[in-house]
């Protein structure tokens, strides 16, 4: 191979897998998509005297950015800056992350280079949900969230077990391919190992994508807004009392004495609602006397909220701001509201803010972050969090629901925290209208999905400009509203309390991969060659 070759190899690996992100292909490519990685990787090592030991992520590189590009292109939509950004971190991670795993195999050989491979992917993944300035949209069991019917087992393994199930099975296609050229008898066990790798799990899914019961005890009917309100334009124009007015009307041409929830999207109330003073508030003075006429009837509404916190030296949180020389600081939330006709009004705050946009920091090196994010597009205040997961009570039926909000659903591990708390399904309140009429709305949607099978909990989803819907238990949607449409539906959700693995567990498997990627860093770049510079002596 020349260059030329590889490059066009990357890139094809680029494309393939990026077409998983959108509409036009099934994620099911993946399980194929990595095959020109690993076969430049193989030719790289194999000839070792002709390349220099850099050049994998050289060659890995433009295929990423391409792979990026075609599935969080769409980015550009907020901020062209930010979607730069973020294409080229997340394009040099993961190319430095299968680089890695090539310099261990070219120091230890095929097996520690194998293992590299898949625990170093698994580690990348894991940092990408545990580290605020890096995104996990893109890891690979993501891009299997239109095929669900395949992936059912997510209950045990989350995302991660479909991450593994990729990898194997790229690798084992790539060993077949690289047998077969060296005319080697033992390709067909690759081969055949491959078939097996795609069936069994497949087949597992399938039969429990039929067999699974959902609970059919205890219906809540439910009632989801999607109001339509354009974020660019008339969010901010129309006067926000008459835009809450516009949500209630609506919730209240469908709802009955039988509603249990009402389910409004994020920001409803983009005014900041004073936390300290909720009752004299006049947004929730509105929403109380609306739902009078519903007793039955919790709302759960999006809200921007805000808390001044006495004077002080030095910021009380890592988000909040000082209001000016007297001491005073203050925060700004992006919440979620729940109150009924009862006296008791229960908070959530968002806790996972979408890096470049909602974070912004006054501390420590934050205050660096702090002066770019809103050349990316950030909020001029950016948001507080807290530290746990709350859950919603309804006070008539006790079902409890997770307040999940809009970035929050990319998060599989972090939505079993509500679960654990006692949740018995899962609102998803959102506004994708910021990304248009691109692929950026349906893949938030998808992941919704997973949240669903993992947790096997009902999602009932209100987003502004869609696409609103529920959501079963097998990550089915139903009763789907178009996008960019004003619309309300009804339906009902049955509570469910079965504990699924992951739920118990979470991402072990990512946790493993990380340990392991631990251990080999350790013994093959300090350990190894310490080792040596001893003998020298």
């Amino acid at each position: 191979m020349n260059k030329y070759i590889l490059v066009a190899l990357s890139l094809t690996g680029g494309v393939l897998t990026g077409l998983a992100w959108t509409g036009w292909c099934s994620g099911l490519i993946l399980l194929i998509s990595f095959l020109p990685f690993f076969l430049i990787e193989n030719h790289l090592f194999e000839n070792p005297h002709r390349y220099r030991i850099n050049s994998y992520f050289i060659y890995l590189l433009p295929g990423f950015v391409l792979f990026s590009i075609i599935a969080i292109g769409w980015m550009r939509v907020a901020s062209l800056t930010g979607a730069i950004v973020v294409i080229m971190g997340l394009s040099f991670l993961m190319s430095f992350t299968l680089w890695m795993a090539h310099v261990v195999r070219i120091r230890s050989g095929n097996t520690f280079g194998l293992i590299s491979f898949f625990s170093f992917w698994l580690a990348y993944e894991y940092l990408s949900l545990n580290i605020n300035i890096v995104s996990p949209w893109l890891n690979l069991g993501n891009g299997l969230s239109k095929d669900i019917a395949f992936i059912q087992w997510y209950e045990i393994t989350g995302t991660a077990g479909g991450t593994i199930w990729i990898l194997a099975s790229n690798v084992l296609l790539a060993t077949f391919l690289i047998r077969s050229m060296e005319s080697k008898t033992r390709s067909y066990l690759s081969l055949a190992l491959w078939i097996v790798i795609i069936i069994v799990p497949s087949s597992i899914s399938l039969i429990r994508y039929k067999t699974i019961e959902n609970n059919r005890h205890d219906p809540e009917e439910v009632v989801i807004v999607q109001p339509n309100i354009d974020p660019y334009t008339n969010k901010f124009k129309i006067p926000f009392k008459e835009q809450l007015n516009n949500v209630l009307f609506l919730a209240g041409t469908v709802a009955t004495d039988k509603t249990c929830w009402i389910i409004t999207p994020e920001t409803t109330v983009d005014d900041p609602v004073n936390l300290d003073d909720l009752s004299n508030d006049k947004y929730i003075k509105i929403i109380k006397d609306f739902v009078t006429g519903f007793p039955s009837a919790s709302v759960v509404a999006g809200i921007v909220s805000y808390r001044i916190y006495p004077p002080a030296t030095s910021a009380p949180t890592i988000s909040a701001r000082k209001i000016d020389s007297t001491g005073l600081y203050y925060d700004h939330f992006n919440s979620a509201l729940k109150l009924d006709t009862g006296s008791i009004i229960e908070v959530y705050h968002k806790s996972r803010l979408v890096p470049g946009i909602e974070m912004q920091f006054s501390t420590g090196p934050g205050r660096f972050i702090a002066e770019i994010l809103p050349k990316l597009g950030g909020t001029k205040w950016g948001y507080g969090m807290q530290k746990e997961r709350g859950v919603f009570e309804n006070r008539i039926t006790t079902s409890k629901i997770a307040p999940v909000i809009c970035y929050e659903s990319v998060f599989g591990e972090y939505v079993t925290e509500y679960v654990r708390k006692g949740a018995n399904a899962l609102f998803i309140i959102t506004n994708d209208g910021w990304w248009k009429g691109t692929n950026g709305y349906s893949q938030h949607l998808s992941y919704a999905s997973l949240r669903a099978i993992e947790t096997r909990r009902p999602v009932a989803r209100s987003g502004n400009t869609g696409i609103s819907c529920i959501i079963d238990i097998r990550g089915k949607r139903e009763q789907e509203t178009d996008w960019w449409t004003r619309d309300v539906i009804k339906d009902e959700i049955f509570p469910e309390y079965i504990i699924t693995p992951y739920v118990r567990y979470g991402d072990y498997l990512l946790r493993i991969g990380t340990f392991i990627s631990i251990i080999i860093i350790m013994v093959i770049f300090i350990a190894v060659p310490a080792r040596k510079k001893i003998k020298m002596f």
